[in-house]
């Protein structure tokens, strides 16, 4: 299992695709990827708003709880194609009370939340896959990298590597979803 420090500064590019049959996926990752365990995180969604700022909304962050830990993560994002890139900053609290009341003292308002349940699968190299039931919105594949930098170069590697997980399990390119889950729940 890929370590994560106490704070990650990483790039992440991830692709996800829905799909009708969740056994026959995790059948075929496990033919070339490692089983890490299920999953169930559940995330909040918050902004600060900035009356400075001309961007009409202000800053979002993730409050991410998972069984033994919540993460808080703010992304910079960008999308090429079906292919979401991400400069992504994480770090972890433990008193999530605090924590509270101090996104409070900065007026941030909690704009939606997302429960994902599902499985995680590995390959040692940084490319991660879960099979994730969404609530309201079904099941997906979802793969990402992850790494300390990616130069342009390693990014178009880093897609090939994705898109060859998708064809390995055997899911045509229709099925893949470019919007983030933001906008398929209407944020």
């Amino acid at each position: 299992m890929m370590q994560t420090p106490e704070y990650a500064h990483n790039m992440e590019i991830e692709l996800k695709a829905r799909i009708q049959r969740r056994d026959e996926v995790e059948s075929r990752l496990s033919s070339f990827m490692h089983y890490i365990g299920p999953i169930d995180k559940l995330d909040e969604y918050w902004e600060v708003s900035n009356a400075s700022s001309e961007n009409s909304s202000g800053f979002r962050f993730r409050v991410r709880h998972e069984l033994d830990r919540i993460t808080i993560t703010f992304k910079e994002k960008t999308f090429d194609g079906n292919v979401e890139v991400n400069h992504e900053f994480e770090f972890r609290i433990e008193g999530e009370p605090a924590f509270k009341a101090f996104i409070e003292k900065m007026h941030a308002h909690l704009i939606y939340q997302k429960q994902k349940k599902g499985s995680r699968w590995e390959d040692g190299t940084g490319l991660i896959a879960e099979v994730v039931e969404v609530s309201s919105l079904g099941l997906f594949l979802e793969v990402e990298y992850i790494s300390n930098s990616l130069a342009t170069s390693e990014q178009q590697e880093a897609k090939s590597r994705l898109y060859k997980v998708i064809d390995l399990c055997d899911i045509p390119r229709s099925a893949l979803e470019p919007r983030p889950y933001s906008q398929l729940l209407g944020y």
